[in-house]
């Protein structure tokens, strides 16, 4: 699967929203608020696909896409 851009968006505005909410914690607002961003961010990254290649016998990898 390929990283999308709109998901990781949609990901970050429903993290904004639910702390939008949060009021009597600012500093835990913001620790939970950072927590769930970088999760978002590390689950796009996962969905990343690298294609490459590499010669039979061995030797350097070429990038072909990366998606």
């Amino acid at each position: 699967m390929s990283l999308l851009e709109s998901r990781l968006s949609e990901k970050i505005e429903a993290t904004m929203e639910a702390r939008s909410l949060e009021t009597e914690d600012p500093a835990a607002s913001r620790k939970s608020f950072a927590d769930e961003l970088a999760k978002a961010i590390v689950e796009e990254i996962k969905m990343i696909t690298i294609i490459a290649t590499a010669p039979s016998g061995g030797g350097p990898v070429t990038i072909t896409k990366i998606e």
